[in-house]
């Protein structure tokens, strides 16, 4: 096992410690794509499994973010620590977060035992972001047991939360019976448990039908048959047997027969790296100093079409 550069273990220590400001600084760093990262991970890894992990996704407007704050509530009446990461779309101009659950779960915020985070999707595709998972990880060395994972609102092909959650509940709303049978194939595959929130409004009972015969049919993603519970987060009506539910899964350490493609990861990890590895290379070349000085010169003064220097830099490190 790597260590860590000395500068980095004081925020380490502290996050190991249960610090949140550390954990917060070390997700930024995840974040950021810091050179570090991987000394980081690699000492941190194997903690993953002190926590469960939970991830809440559906299509947007069901009500994901309401359900999250009520389950933080019951999780929190467990004794246990809880961490919500929450995937908000980016803003175009700064790359953050723009949808702030964190607002919206306010009276959380004065909880030492409850650790929120808006996690901006950069353009990442499929309800998560790019280091979902580590910042996963992460929650789990500072010693929260339970993390919450709440996706972008996503749809039938966008289910990444499969390969990071340990149980997944799937939030529809009555609307979604629309569009339930472009979905079927990706819901049955990912969902370990189905809610069907605002069932105050019509179309709650058909698509509690669809969904239980869609479960008869098939099996889910933990090998057998499907849940599904009509509920309203907003009122609190119907949430008891759901989370019920969801409590006792993680409380017994339920797996699902999916799971991480560790060499999936690995090939991630390593593209990021080389793609990092490679913009480096690329800004040193063209930087002062560089082999290729002159020809960055000419592109700061716009006097060089970039793609021009593009294959410039590829002829270099290939001869």
């Amino acid at each position: 096992m790597s260590a860590a550069a000395p500068s980095l273990q004081p925020l380490i220590d502290s996050l190991l410690a249960g610090d949140r400001r550390a954990l917060s600084r070390a997700i930024t760093r995840i974040e950021e794509g810091r050179h570090d990262v991987i000394a980081v991970m690699e000492q941190l890894w194997e903690r993953r499994q002190g926590a469960a992990v939970l991830g809440v996704t559906g299509p947007p407007g069901a009500g994901k973010s309401t359900f999250v704050d009520r389950l933080v509530v019951r999780l929190r009446d467990q004794q246990h620590r809880v961490a919500v990461l929450a995937v908000d779309p980016s803003s175009p101009f700064s790359g953050g977060a723009i949808l702030g659950d964190r607002i919206r779960m306010q009276r959380h915020a004065a909880d030492p035992e409850v650790f929120i985070r808006s996690l901006g999707t950069r353009g990442h595709h499929g309800g998560l972001t790019r280091t979902t998972l580590e910042s996963a990880v992460l929650c789990a060395a500072a010693g929260f047991d339970r993390v919450v994972i709440e996706t972008v609102g996503v749809g039938q092909t966008e289910l990444e939360i499969v390969g990071v959650a340990d149980q997944v509940v799937v939030l529809l709303v009555p609307e979604s019976g629309d569009v339930i049978q472009t979905m079927k194939a990706g819901l049955l595959e990912g969902a370990d448990v189905f809610g069907v929130n605002k069932a105050d409004r019509p179309g709650v009972d058909e698509l509690v039908r669809e969904l239980r015969a869609m479960a008869a049919m098939g099996r889910g993603a933990a090998g057998g048959e499907v849940p599904v519970f009509p509920v309203s987060a907003t009122e609190g009506r119907g949430l008891d047997p759901l989370l019920n539910e969801l409590t006792s899964r993680l409380d017994s350490g339920a797996r699902p027969l999916r799971g991480l493609n560790p060499r999936g990861l690995v090939a991630r990890i390593v593209g990021e790296e080389r793609a990092r590895l490679g913009r480096g290379r690329a800004l040193d070349a063209l930087g002062a100093g560089g082999a290729l000085e002159d020809l960055g010169r000419q592109l700061e003064e716009a006097r060089v079409n970039p793609y021009g220097v593009v294959r410039a830099l590829l002829e270099h490190w290939q001869s």
